[in-house]
């Protein structure tokens, strides 16, 4: 192995034959032997696809990211390797296209999808903001000729002319400050929304025991119902929804179980019940066969859980981050009880969020189904309440 091209064929080979270990050694090796830029680029992709198969996730996007700014790789290759699949589903790659040449900040974004809320509010910042401005110099001005006027003399404005100019000015000023305002403050309150959906985009959800990815993974396939409070308030949530269950699939709607608080008293109670039989059944298991133990440290949390059907039930991971954003959320949207809900549109938005039980039966009428036409032209978005 004399060469860099040579450490990056014999990489591939190894590659080949599922040796990631070896083939990552080698690309590595070939970075170290003076590659000129497209040896360089191939060592460097190959290197991220090395980790990727080895589930090194930021190691992985670090080298995507390099390749493309620093080495001329296209980012619509990584984007379609069926060798980088694995992380196009992880946060890591969504942080990775913020980097990337070609890719999409999350700040871009954002305002974006704020202007796409209100397509015409930056041409009416502009409108508003150029009168506003034409008519403080024309107070100006006014004002000028105005205290010309009081003073009075030869050749002095009149007084009345100037007074009634000035007014009109002045009105025009304000007028046109509180559109400005209200549009800028508006765009700003819509900016802190989005960013917020972003926010929960990136919240990451368990897909089995080795696979995790973020929320954004679900756009345009899914319209994700978090449920958020306490043990009893999950599980009420989800007993209400049995019946309307096949129809809220036929519209996307998954549920995403959240216990934020264990001081529920029924859960108390039943900790207590279940501590009760456990004794019961130590004493009694000469005489007959005990009640089954329970799994080690099941809770009400984990009982749902356990029960989930994934097509219908989503699992948090870094359930911390989701209590975070769940409680933003709840500042935002004024809620002050603990037992709320919130319904995310196909298009990663939030459509609605409310206090206790959601309405699953209007939601019926709502909401589209996601092969309607309805769904197709519009993003399903429903009515808006």
């Amino acid at each position: 192995m004399g060469s860099a091209r040579e450490a990056v064929e014999l990489g591939q080979q190894s590659f080949d034959r599922a040796d990631y270990a070896e083939a990552l050694r080698l690309f590595k090796a070939a970075l170290d032997l003076r590659p000129d830029n497209d040896e360089a680029r191939a060592a460097l992709y190959n290197k991220a696809c090395a980790h990727a198969r080895l589930k090194n996730w930021q190691e992985a996007a670090d080298d995507v990211v390099s390749a493309v700014n620093d080495y001329g790789l296209r980012l619509e290759v990584a984007v379609k390797d069926p060798d980088l699949r694995a992380l196009r589903e992880r946060r890591e790659w969504l942080d990775a296209l913020e980097k990337a040449k070609g890719g999409v900040s999350t700040r871009a974004l954002i305002g974006a999808r704020a202007e796409a809320k209100a397509p015409f509010r930056l041409a009416r910042l502009f409108i508003f903001g150029g009168l506003g401005a034409g008519a403080a110099l024309g107070l100006a001005v006014i004002a000028g000729r105005l205290i010309g006027a009081l003073k009075g003399g030869e050749g002095a404005p009149d007084l009345t002319e100037s007074l009634l100019n000035f007014t009109i000015n002045a009105a025009a000023l304000a007028a046109f400050s509180w559109l400005f305002l209200r549009d800028f403050r508006a765009a700003e309150k819509d900016k802190r929304m989005v960013d917020r959906e972003e926010a929960l985009g990136r919240l990451l959800v368990q897909m089995g025991a080795e696979r995790v990815v973020p929320l954004a993974s679900f756009r345009c396939a899914a319209r994700p119902v978090l449920l958020a409070g306490s043990a009893g308030y999950v599980s009420r949530a989800l007993k209400a929804s049995e019946l309307y269950q096949t129809e809220l699939r036929l519209r996307g709607i998954s549920v995403i179980p959240l216990v934020l608080s264990s001081k529920d008293p029924g859960e108390k109670l039943r900790a207590l019940k279940a501590e009760f039989r456990k004794e019961s059944g130590e004493k009694g298991k000469g005489f007959g066969r005990a009640e089954p133990a329970a799994p080690p440290g099941t809770s009400g949390q984990q009982k749902v859980v356990l029960k989930q059907d994934k097509k219908w039930e989503l699992k948090p991971a870094a359930t911390e981050e989701w209590e975070a954003w769940a409680q933003a959320q709840k500042e935002a949207a004024g809620v002050t009880g603990d037992d709320f809900y919130v319904q995310i549109q196909l298009d990663g938005s939030v459509r609605r969020s409310g206090l206790g039980i959601p309405p699953w039966d209007k939601w019926l009428d709502d909401i589209p189904e996601l092969d309607s036409l309805q769904t197709k032209l519009t993003d399903g978005i429903g009515t808006s309440t």
